[in-house]
């Protein structure tokens, strides 16, 4: 082989091998999602069928000429739309794999990027170990397998933090280390990714904003500072170009979703103070005079409350602790060695978004292990794992390169290793603590939702519900009722219409205690015949009415 075959073999050799991790990644992904659909644990989240079916009713509804405002104003659309190639097929949207297929290729790519961060600094050793830290987390395997949206965000965080490194290291080249140099980087092309990747987070979750607006001022100093040093005038112009590019499409994300909103519900701040909203929702299920919820208005009390759903998103009891104090470790050692490490420190603003959120924007977290001990947005926590994964993997990699010998070395591996793998031993022995939010958070619900698709499936398949499926519309998946038969609080203006006269504007009326339909049943009892009660534990009752004189 000639000198100049050679670089051609290594990068053929590179790519198989990533080729073959990449195989390993989806192939963990698919065995996550065969063993918790067996198990039929998949839709446990509420939220999950929530986002399941506004993507069906985009592709299944009464007005298709409008389908487009079926995406909702209150979560962000960016997981609906990847869901929608697959939620048309009725298998998978009633079987909940509609919605796995986007968390699923996210959990392939998140981990790729933690990698690929890693390993432009230590070396591939270090880099599989944060990446397996990442893939083999037990949370983070099953959140894979649900119609969540944090696997998503987390690939996009993590794209957008590995094409800002590169355009840094591209436009500035480090002087202190050969090894971090990159010659064949092409700074433009980092920088347009990086701007593509933070508004795909943009419109996946509300984090996205706040970590655009970080990296967006990172990028307006890097560029600044770079563009007087090109020396071709049409390359400098192709830059200017690329960065305004990436500033208008990042502010676009925003603009769009706020008018979005307001063409859908009227109010371009639905999202923040509407029915559906973080704040209502709190204030619905706040009892009268309870006391505020940890955190609340006490941004310190909000940090440790996020710290500790993090920690328990990757160990219980102390073994979770250790891996905090190693993730501090590490953290200290990127302040340390600031012009080589730095940028990696982004990684920790969701301990920033999360305090702010839980301390001001009605956004509680509750944990088993602290006051009010009950499970309520611990998944967040696991915003967090890249932390663990690549700081974990960064103190490993520095320590190791300064043992002299091959035991040291390889001791430093091993405990590691053993720590990473006993605290996730602990947590499967516990149970995943985002499976076990699910499964207490679910069971009633499950319960009513299931005795209420056993009614609906004994109706005609061509009758008209009118139903607030803002509460349990797993029933109709569940059941298998076409959307385009419901009316529902998406199906404007046959929503306002039906309330006023639910009589003559459906064939079947399911009424859920204290929602709207129960309301304007109410108000039109006399006309209604009641078909059948369901109720279940901790769960409004609900009851099926037809108008009387129709046929059974």
């Amino acid at each position: 082989m000639t000198r100049a075959d050679r670089p051609i073999s290594d990068s053929y050799r590179q790519q198989r091998n990533e080729a073959r991790f990449t195989l390993v990644l989806a192939a963990l992904s698919v065995a996550a999602l065969l063993y918790y659909y067996a198990h039929q644990q998949i839709l446990l989240y509420g939220d999950a069928v929530a986002h399941l079916n506004i993507a069906r009713r985009v592709v299944d509804n009464r007005h298709p000429i409008a389908a487009y405002g079926q995406l909702g104003t209150v979560w962000l659309p960016f997981q609906h739309i990847a869901m929608l190639p697959f939620v048309w097929v009725n298998t998978l949207w009633q079987s909940g794999i509609a919605g796995a297929i986007p968390g699923m290729l996210a959990y392939v790519l998140g981990t790729l990027g933690v990698f690929r961060l890693i390993s432009a600094r230590v070396g591939q050793g270090p880099a599989y170990l944060g990446a397996a830290i990442y893939a083999l987390n037990p949370n983070l395997l099953y959140l894979q397998t649900t119609a969540m949206n944090e696997p998503i965000f987390l690939a996009f965080f993590l794209w957008s933090l590995v094409y800002l490194d590169e355009f840094l290291r591209g436009a500035f080249p480090p002087n202190i280390n050969s090894s971090l140099q990159s010659p064949g980087l092409k700074p433009r092309r980092a920088l347009e990714y990086c701007g593509i990747t933070m508004a795909g987070g943009a419109l996946t979750r509300y984090d996205g904003w706040f970590t655009a607006t970080f990296f967006g001022i990172i990028l307006t100093w890097a560029f600044l500072t770079w563009r007087p040093r090109i020396s071709d005038s049409r390359l400098r112009r192709a830059a200017t170009k690329s960065f305004f590019e990436v500033l208008l499409l990042n502010a676009l994300v925003p603009v769009y979703w706020l008018v979005y909103t307001w063409a859908v519900s009227g109010n371009a701040l639905d999202f923040a103070n509407g029915p559906y909203s973080a704040k209502a929702i709190a204030l619905r299920s706040t009892a009268k005079g309870a006391p505020p919820y940890p955190g609340q208005n006490h941004v310190f009390t909000a940090a440790l409350y996020f710290l500790k759903s993090a920690q328990l998103n990757v160990g219980t009891s102390w073994l979770g602790r250790v891996l905090i104090v190693l993730a501090v470790l590490g953290t200290a050692l990127a302040v340390w060695r600031f012009r080589r490490y730095g940028i990696l420190l982004l990684l920790w603003l969701p301990l920033a978004f999360y305090a702010l959120s839980i301390a001001y924007g009605s956004v509680p977290i509750y944990i088993p292990v602290w006051y009010p001990f009950s499970y309520y947005n611990v998944r967040y926590g696991l915003e967090l794992l890249p932390v663990f994964a690549v700081f974990l993997a960064i103190l490993a990699g520095e320590i190791a390169t300064r043992a002299r010998t091959v035991v040291p070395k390889a001791a430093v591996w091993c405990v590691m290793v053993a720590i990473v793998a006993a605290s996730y031993a602990s947590v499967y022995a516990e149970s995943p603590i985002t499976l076990r939010e699910a499964t207490v958070n679910s069971r009633d619900r499950m319960a009513l939702e299931e005795g209420l698709a056993r009614a609906l499936v004994q109706l005609p398949p061509s009758a008209t519900l009118l139903m607030y499926e803002a509460e349990h519309a797993g029933a109709l998946r569940v059941a298998g009722v076409p959307l385009r038969h419901v009316i529902s609080e998406a199906e404007h203006p046959d929503w306002e219409v039906a309330l006023l006269d639910p009589v003559h504007r459906a064939d079947f009326i399911i009424a859920c205690q204290g929602d709207p339909v129960w309301l304007a049943a109410r108000q039109h009892h006399s006309e209604l015949a009641e078909v059948l009660s369901i109720s279940a534990p901790g769960q409004s009752t609900c009851v099926l009415y037809k108008p009387r004189g129709l046929g059974s």
